[in-house]
Order: C-alpha cells, then structure tokens, then sequence
C-alpha cells in the first residue's frame, strides 16, 4: 500500500520540478538579457586637453605664474595658483602637447622637451590674458582666468 501510495505522487513532482527549472531557467535568460541590455558605464576619464595658441606670440609677456597643474572634469589641464586657491586656463605656446592622463601627465613643448609636470611645482612667465581667442586650440577649456604663458 505504501509503495502504491508514493508512485502516484512521482508524476506529481516531477512535473513540479520540471516548472521549477522552467522558471529557473527563464530567470537566468531574463538576466543574461537584461545586462546585455543595460547601458554600458565608462569609468575611463576622458582624454587630457591643452589650450595652445594657434600662432606665435607677437608680444612678449614676462610676469611670474607660480602654482601647479590639474585636470578639470572635461579633461582640460589648468594651473591652481600658488597660495591661494584661484584657477587659471593657462594658455602654451603653439606647438606645445600633452602626454600622459589624468593622474600624471607632462606638458612638452614642440620640440619634445618637457616644460611643466603633474604634481610639481610650476613656474612660467607671460602674462594675463582680457578674453578667449577662437583660434586657439581646446578654447572651450579656456575658463575663468587666463594666463599666456610665454615661449
């Protein structure tokens, strides 16, 4: 009696455990499917950017900037001024490059030589600047204070 007792529950759960790897299996697919989905997040900083002049410097400039180097958010390398906490788009020379990214990048001029590095202190000649020029190179990173630095 017992024994005919218990195959008359085995189609029972057997169709029980074939519902439960459905279900198992459709849970898995939603998944799968929905982190292909899911919009892809970028944690890569966006490339450094350098504000040059676009031609040589017909007037030469010989005031101090003293201060060091950082990043912005957008990738644009701007200068913090040495005792206090003013920022400044410092604006190189034609020619002048970036290398590296965000956490440690050099400034070098057009002939490779490195004029300026992250986390050091900066010194450079030039001078204020009134107002953005559209020829110069990343303008749109040319924010707040400007300062020409000289060749």
């Amino acid at each position: 009696m017992v024994l005919s007792e218990i195959s008359r529950y085995i189609p029972d759960m057997k169709a029980r455990w074939n519902r439960l790897a459905t279900v198992g299996s459709v849970l898995s697919l939603a998944a799968i499917v929905g982190a292909c989905a899911a919009p892809a997040t970028s944690s890569t900083p966006p490339p450094l950017r350098l504000v040059t002049a676009a031609a040589r410097q017909q007037v030469v400039m010989d005031a101090a900037f003293s201060g060091e180097l950082s990043v912005d958010g957008e990738g644009c390398v701007r200068a913090k001024a040495a005792g206090d906490a003013s920022m400044f788009s410092l604006v190189w020379p034609q020619g002048y490059t970036v290398r590296g990214d965000s956490k440690s990048f050099e400034v070098v001029d057009a002939n490779k030589n490195v004029v300026a590095r992250s986390g050091t202190s900066l010194k450079v000649g030039g001078g204020l600047v009134d107002a953005v020029s559209d020829s110069w190179t990343e303008s749109s990173c040319a924010k707040g204070s400007l300062w020409m630095v000289a060749e």
